[in-house]
């Protein structure tokens, strides 16, 4: 089907060699301020959109004007090899596997403010919970959230083999738990000898008076580096009081009884 900007092919997609719907230039075709199109390769040699580099890295149209520095990646770390330039306006870069050094993300994370949650979880005769701050809602149907749990914690080392999972949102006013859950280490101290708590489905440990919480039940675990994601399916919830979420900002000041190193 023909349109005012090229003709599309009988999926609907644009032709090679057409201009897009929204006045974008197609593959094989040079954008208004010259720089390539898809598949073209830029003035200074660089790959354009959908051809890859010599490294194997996919391009994107060629370097940026001002010559900024890129971010590599090396062993996992993110680095920068200098200058404020990258992908785009206001800096950035692309990812260049094989180089070293670190770059601070800090202008996307320190950003983010999550809620914060107390994650208890039983297994083999053992209680163990850890304050958490990556967790999502990561499906809505069928409705699934996975919590991201250190491997430097013990309660990691429990849930490893835990059935199930609890998770508890915390208010303002609950920083106590915070501070218990994330200060101290289940290591040194039974931290569910100093709170109230009840038995929920499968055994699972339930905390008195959160402001919301629910038993699910582990459906995947996923290593995500220095944490382990484990996606939850939930089985039994419940509410409590009502007020403010505890969030990141609330708890940043609270030193963790296992630091990530």
């Amino acid at each position: 089907m023909a349109d005012e900007n090229g003709t599309r092919s009988a999926d609907g997609a644009p032709d090679v060699g057409k201009r897009l719907a929204d006045g974008g230039p197609g593959a094989d075709e040079r954008g208004a301020d010259g720089g390539p199109g898809a598949g073209e390769r830029g003035a200074d040699g660089a790959p354009g959109a959908g051809e890859r580099g010599a490294d194997g890295v996919p391009g994107a149209g060629g370097k940026v004007a001002d010559g900024g520095g890129e971010a590599v990646v090396d062993g996992g770390r993110v680095a920068d090899t200098g200058g404020g330039g990258g992908a785009g306006p206001g800096g950035g870069g692309r990812a260049d596997p094989g180089s070293s050094g670190a770059v601070d993300l800090g202008a996307f994370f320190d950003r983010l403010d999550p809620d914060m949650c107390v994650v208890t979880a039983v297994a083999g005769g053992e209680r163990a919970g850890c304050l958490v701050g990556f967790a999502s809602q990561c499906s809505i149907q069928p409705p699934r959230f996975a919590v991201w749990l250190s491997k430097a914690n013990r309660t990691y080392r429990v849930a490893r083999t835990a059935q199930c999972l609890t998770v508890h949102l915390l208010t303002r006013d609950q920083r106590d738990l915070a501070e218990l859950f994330g200060g101290e280490t289940g290591d040194e101290v039974d931290k569910f000898a100093r709170l109230d708590w009840r038995e929920g489905h499968a055994g699972a440990a339930v905390l008195d008076g959160a402001a919301a919480w629910f038993v699910g039940t582990v459906l995947h675990r996923v290593d995500g580096g220095d944490h382990v994601g484990h996606v939850l399916e939930p089985v039994q919830w419940g509410g409590g009081p009502g007020g403010p979420l505890l969030r990141l900002s609330d708890a940043v000041s609270i030193e963790a009884g296992h630091p990530v190193e």
